[in-house]
């Protein structure tokens, strides 16, 4: 063994012993007390405020709440003024035309007296019923006369003075009647009497435009007890005409009608 070697041997025992002794006295070393707390640090600088971040989605809806108790029963308020009573009102009431009278019966009202008017006997055109024209005060609106029209006639009572004596060719009057406290008016042919619950507003004879006639008319009943317009008198004017009606068996049950009788009528309301 050289010197060299023995120099090499020597520094490895050295460095053996040296970190051998250092072992056993970290095992043999007893562990110090903890130190005091330090005191605190200072407070950071705020940093800067982040991206704003996205909407979020809506909630789900609550579920309803439970129903709120009953409020309390207000205070009752003050009785009203009483006031005057109004006048009573009219059901309504009904109108009718009293054919061959210038009155209505006690208890109607009287809307106006006038006159029968329709078209003429021999026309085929023209209108079929009859009108009650106003006897006083027309009042006409002032136009034009038109080239082609109509025309309208006074009516006379005919071949009557079995029936209605020496009312033959005279003008047949009318009277426009209110009847209130009434609801509903029924004209019945082949009666002189109303049904139960219902009034008589006149009792007469169907009348109507002679059969051979060009002119048809329709059915009004004329009152049986009938008067004339002292204005025309008995002159034969013949424009519209008002002729009685016989019954036949054709096609209507005899009995219990029979032929050729005078067909009667009456107005009733109710």
């Amino acid at each position: 063994m050289n010197l060299l070697e023995s120099l090499f041997i020597l520094i490895a025992l050295s460095i053996f012993v040296f970190f051998t002794s250092s072992k056993d006295n970290d095992e043999n070393t007893f562990k110090g007390d903890m130190g005091d707390k330090g005191d605190k640090g200072y407070k950071g600088n705020i940093g800067d405020m982040g991206d704003k971040g996205d909407k979020g989605y809506n909630g789900n809806k609550g579920d309803m709440g439970d129903k709120g108790d009953k409020g309390d029963k207000g205070d009752k308020g003050d009785i009203g003024l009483v006031e005057p009573t109004g006048p009573k009102a009219k059901s309504g009431g009904v109108v009718y035309t009293r054919w061959g009278r210038k009155s209505c019966r006690t208890g109607a009202e009287l809307v106006y007296e006038g006159l029968a008017a329709g078209g003429y006997y021999m026309s085929l055109g023209g209108g079929a019923n009859h009108v009650c024209l106003p006897a006083k005060e027309p009042q006409n609106m002032k136009k034009p006369k038109p080239s082609r029209h109509s025309w309208i006639y006074g009516t006379e009572y005919q071949d009557v003075n079995g029936i209605f004596p020496g009312k033959h060719n005279h003008n047949v009057p009318c009277a426009v009647c209110y009847a209130p406290n009434r609801s509903t008016k029924l004209m019945i042919p082949s009666r002189t009497s109303c049904p139960s619950s219902w009034t008589m507003e006149y009792k007469g004879y169907l009348m109507t435009s002679y059969y051979d006639h060009k002119k048809n008319s329709l059915h009004e009943c004329v009152d049986d007890n009938p008067v004339s317009i002292d204005t025309y008198g008995s002159g034969a004017n013949h424009g519209a005409l008002f002729y009685f009606i016989l019954s036949t068996c054709i096609g209507i049950p005899c009995p219990p009608y029979a032929a050729n009788e005078v067909v009667t009528c009456v107005v009733c309301t109710r």
